[in-house]
């Protein structure tokens, strides 16, 4: 897990970034145009913002429209400024608090004639009330503002429900949170993501936030454990000079054991992570403060109290393992050198070439499917035999999750089905109906296990899904895989169109191999696990990627990337990718 800012968005380029904002060729001229810093209180980014302003006397058309759009950046006092350009009848009932639609407003601008106004434009992106993101392809919007007078000053009669962002304006105002719950199943913590602006994104906002639950797509695979009724029992989270968050909370937690005690104080902790002033959190109810286990003198907890609750390692320089020429070896990151393993798979290799490998996270053993794709194997480095796990149909090259369970999924036509075998040995029994009349590509389990990204193929579309993976009910064995929800990402990128591979790289980013049409070569981009903020990573030019092995960890990235032509590339910054390997068909990676 990740307290860093998740806020990060592409530069698109300040001159057209301005237009963009209002979505028109024309903003208001009157505001001061200053250098603003990421508020103390805010995680957020340096950049330049266009102050919001009334609108100004005798406005045109074209200035009023402007107005508003850009005034839709700044929720102070209700959106104050917002509803100074509408009628006193529009202002009353436009509720911009109940969601937002994210536009594309790079070739689509607000269209004035005569005394009306009106804007059409392809939607990227819905916000629920609640700041939670959505992709969507295929809709768009069509207002008409209602231009009229009032008072002898132009005024919008018609506003939209809620809000109207371009994609910059919604990059530069926008910071994201990462709300953590606890998982039913397992002893992780879980990521949800809110998009809340910066301007009132505060520690106050986060906590509010996170005792109104999870939403009702992940609450089946989570559990907060606040008791029902929990809430702030002052108007604000304080933090003071020395970076300490005090949460005062109702009489409600009292009731908590010390278990659940620790619980409640691992979500709040990693929550605020997010907010660089927060350093240690205490927990008052009545201005006492509530007994954490584990929790120092002064009775503040951090969030290194609860790293076992997190499923991410911290690695600097990972071990990279690679199939080369139908045997499995270790490369060194410095020389570059390839050393098979010993065993069955490594030196003492004489048979096909598997279809696919994968590695358990500490190195332990071997994920294998086999050349003919119908059998799982497990193998462990310096054994001469392979052990069977379970068979199938077109087996998807496997992955080992964070508790050492075997996956693979199994295609036959457009039918797609999950398989998963416990480190026990134990299949795991699997329920995933939507998957049935879908074809899978590729997957990837998150490492806190509450979810799995998984790429579908229709005809010649590919794109990016997101599943939840719950318990079922009644006490049932196994879990259900559902809730699918496609990620349509090229509105925001069209080099984002195609989607090739995935894998998670933290609890709440993925990387992908994506590509704008079939014949563009295939890259990588950095995305979080709701779709947003899609960023292209490189490298550059001349390389096409096809597949990618991660390691998802608290603090870097760990990403292996595998060319057409079998070289082994691995990440080191933004666009920096060095070459470790070649003559490569499968990699690993682990600690």
């Amino acid at each position: 897990m990740t307290g860093r800012d998740l806020s990060r968005r592409r530069f698109l380029g300040l001159g057209a970034g301005l237009a963009a904002l209002a979505g028109c060729a024309r903003v208001p001229t009157t505001g001061p145009v200053t250098q603003v810093s990421a508020s103390a209180d805010t995680p957020g980014r340096v950049g330049i913002d266009v102050d919001p302003q009334p609108p100004p006397r005798k406005a045109s058309p074209e200035i009023i429209v402007a107005g508003f759009l850009q005034s839709m950046t700044s929720p102070q006092n209700s959106y104050r400024i917002a509803r100074e350009y509408l009628t006193e009848a529009a202002a009353r009932s436009w509720d911009p608090e109940s969601g937002a639609v994210i536009y594309d407003a790079t070739t689509n601008t607000p269209v004035v004639t005569g005394s009306t106004a009106g804007l059409k434009a392809p939607i990227i992106a819905r916000l629920d009330a609640a700041g939670r993101y959505r992709p969507v392809t295929g809709q768009s919007i069509d207002l008409d503002f209602g231009i009229t007078r009032a008072d002898g000053e132009l005024r919008i009669s018609r506003p939209p429900d809620g809000l109207v962002l371009s994609l910059f304006a919604f990059s530069r105002a926008y910071s994201t949170v990462a709300l953590y719950f606890t998982s039913l199943t397992r002893p992780f913590l879980v990521p949800e993501l809110v998009h809340l602006p910066q301007a009132t994104s505060n520690p106050t906002t986060a906590v509010t936030d996170l005792l109104d639950g999870p939403s009702d797509w992940l609450a089946g695979a989570v559990t907060n454990v606040f008791p029902t009724g929990t809430k702030l029992s002052s108007d604000a989270v304080a933090v003071d000079n020395a970076g300490v968050s005090t949460v005062p909370l109702s009489p409600e937690v009292t009731r908590l054991t010390d278990a659940q005690r620790r619980q409640v104080a691992a979500q709040v902790s990693w929550t605020l992570a997010a907010y660089p002033q927060v350093s240690r959190v205490r927990f008052t109810v009545g201005g006492t403060s509530v007994a954490i286990p584990g929790a120092a003198e002064d009775d503040t907890v951090s969030t290194g109290l609860f790293t076992s609750m997190s499923p991410l390692i911290s690695s600097d320089l990972p071990t990279m393992k690679v199939l080369r020429r139908g045997v499995l070896g270790q490369v060194s990151d410095q020389s570059g050198t390839f050393t098979p393993l010993r065993g069955l798979l490594g030196a003492d290799s004489g048979g096909e070439s598997p279809a696919g490998v994968a590695v358990e996270p500490s190195g332990g053993f071997w994920a294998v499917v086999d050349s003919s794709r119908q059998n799982l194997l497990s193998w462990q480095e310096g054994a001469r035999v392979t052990r069977q796990l379970a068979s199938g149909t077109g087996l998807l090259r496997p992955q080992v999750s964070t508790d050492g369970t075997c996956w693979t999924v199994s295609v036959q036509g457009d039918s797609s089905r999950f398989i998963a075998v416990g480190n026990s040995r134990g299949r795991l029994q699997i329920r995933a109906d939507e998957l049935a009349t879908r074809r899978v590509v590729a997957f990837s389990v998150s490492p806190d296990l509450a979810r799995v990204a998984v790429v579908l193929q229709d005809r010649g579309d590919r794109v990016l899904a997101m599943l939840r993976i719950r318990p079922t009910t009644g006490g049932a064995p196994g879990v259900v895989v559902d809730g699918l929800r496609e990620y349509h990402l090229q509105g925001s990128d069209s080099g984002l169109t195609l989607i090739d591979d995935v894998g998670w790289i933290s609890a709440t980013e993925l990387m992908v191999v994506a590509r704008a049409t079939a014949d563009s070569p295939g890259a990588p981009y950095q995305i979080a696990l709701d779709g947003s903020d899609g960023m292209a990573v490189g490298p550059l030019s001349g390389v096409n990627i096809v597949s990618l092995s991660t390691l998802p960890r608290s603090d870097g990235i760990n990403v292996l990337a595998l060319t057409d032509g079998g070289q082994v590339l691995r990440f080191e910054d933004r666009y920096r990718w060095r070459t470790v390997a070649d003559q490569v068909t499968g990699m690993g990676i682990c600690i």
